[in-house]
C-alpha cells in the first residue's frame, strides 16, 4: 500500500507519494490544472495507492477528478492536521506539507472531514448563497436607513425589507440628489429580493419533495427553507454516532477548561458549520413561546444567565433533536 497526498495552492500542485515500507518518497509539483492532474494520477492507477488532500480553497474539483479515475481519496481538515505537528516553530513549505499529509495517513491518524455527495453539495452551495444574498440585502438596507437619517426622514431598518415601507421611502419629497440616491439603493435591495425570492422557491419544492425536510418540519420553530439547511448542513446522518456531535458541528458546544479537580465552561467553540448554527439559532428564536417544548428550559435559563444563553440552550436541544429524527427516518428507510 502506497500512500500520496497533495497540497493544493491556486496555481501550483505538491504531490507526494510514500511508500511506507522502503521509505522512498517520490515528489511532483505541477500546474494546477486538470490535465497535470490527471497525468499525475493516472500514474498511480495500477498501484495500491490512497491519496489525502487537504480541505482548503479548491479542494472539491480535486477530490472530484481523482475519486472519477477511482482513486481512494480522503479529505483532511487542515486545522487538527496542523495541529498534531505541536506548537514547535517549523519550516513551513508545500513539500513539508504535502509529506506531513501523506506520513499522517500512513500511520492512520489523519484527521478525516467528510466528503459530500454532490447533491448535498449542490444544496449547501444554494442554502449558503442565499444566507450571503440575505446578508447583503442587510447591508443595503443599513445604507438606506442611513441616508435616509441623513436626510432628516428617520424609520426602522427592518420597515425597508417590506413592500409597505419602501412605498413609503418612495413618496418621500427629497430633491433630485436625494431622489436618485434613493432609487439606486431601493433597485439594489428589490434586485436582492428577486434572486432570494428564486431560491426560496427552489428549496420549497426541494423540501416538499423530500422526506428529511418533511420529518424535520414536524419540530416546532424548523419551517420548509430552516429544514433544507439543517439537512444540508447535517448531511449523512448515520456518520454520528452522538446527538452531541450534531451540536459539536455546529460549533455550539461551549469550551469547557479542567485546571486541577475544577471545571469551568467557556465561551461558544464555534468550530463547526457557521450555517448549521444560524439554522439552529434561528430555530430557537420560537423557544420564548408558551407552547413550544423547551419554553420551560428557555425560561429557567433566561432567568438565571440572560437570553442569549437560554437561546443558546434552545438551540442545542433542537440539534439534539434534529439528529434523532433524522437519524430513526434513515434507519428505518434502510431496514
Amino acid at each position: 500500500m502506497l500512500f500520496a497526498a497533495v497540497d493544493i495552492h491556486k496555481h501550483l500542485f505538491q504531490a507526494v507519494i510514500l511508500d511506507p515500507v522502503s521509505g522512498e518518497v517520490e515528489e511532483a509539483r505541477f500546474p494546477a490544472t486538470r490535465e497535470r492532474l490527471r497525468g499525475w494520477a493516472e500514474e498511480l492507477l495500477d498501484r495500491e495507492v490512497v491519496v489525502a488532500v487537504e480541505a482548503t480553497t479548491g479542494w472539491r474539483w480535486v477530490v472530484r477528478e481523482l475519486q472519477a479515475l477511482g482513486l481512494d481519496v480522503r479529505l483532511a481538515d487542515p486545522g487538527q492536521a496542523k495541529a498534531l505537528q505541536g506548537r514547535r516553530r517549523r519550516a513551513k513549505t508545500d513539500r513539508l506539507d504535502a509529506r506531513w499529509l501523506a506520513l499522517l495517513l500512513s500511520r492512520a491518524m489523519l484527521p478525516e472531514a467528510w466528503i459530500p455527495p454532490e447533491d448535498i453539495q449542490q444544496l449547501r452551495d444554494l442554502t449558503r448563497l442565499r444566507k450571503t444574498l440575505i446578508e447583503e440585502r442587510t447591508r443595503w438596507a443599513q445604507r438606506l436607513h442611513a441616508f435616509l437619517l441623513h436626510e432628516g426622514w428617520p424609520c426602522s431598518r427592518s420597515r425597508l425589507l417590506t413592500k409597505a415601507g419602501r412605498a413609503w421611502v418612495r413618496a418621500l419629497q427629497l430633491g433630485p440628489h436625494g431622489g436618485a440616491q434613493r432609487e439606486r439603493l431601493l433597485r439594489r435591495i428589490e434586485s436582492l429580493d428577486t434572486e432570494i425570492a428564486d431560491i426560496d422557491r427552489e428549496l420549497r419544492v426541494f423540501a416538499r419533495a423530500d422526506s428529511r425536510c418533511r420529518a424535520l418540519e414536524q419540530l416546532y420553530g424548523i419551517g420548509p427553507i430552516l429544514a433544507v439547511i439543517l439537512v444540508a448542513e447535517i448531511g449523512d446522518v448515520l456518520r454520528f454516532r452522538r446527538a452531541a456531535q450534531v451540536v459539536r458541528l455546529a460549533g455550539l458546544d461551549p469550551v469547557v477548561t479542567e485546571p486541577a479537580d475544577s471545571r469551568r465552561r467557556g465561551h461558544l467553540a464555534k468550530a463547526g458549520s457557521p450555517h448549521l448554527r444560524w439554522a439552529l439559532v434561528e430555530a430557537a428564536i420560537h423557544a420564548r413561546r408558551v407552547n413550544h417544548l423547551d419554553y420551560e428550559l428557555h425560561r429557567q435559563v433566561a432567568q438565571r444567565a440572560g437570553a442569549t444563553p437560554a437561546r443558546l440552550t434552545a438551540a442545542r436541544k433542537i440539534g439534539r433533536r434534529a439528529f434523532h429524527v433524522l437519524r430513526e427516518l434513515e434507519l428505518a428507510n434502510a431496514a
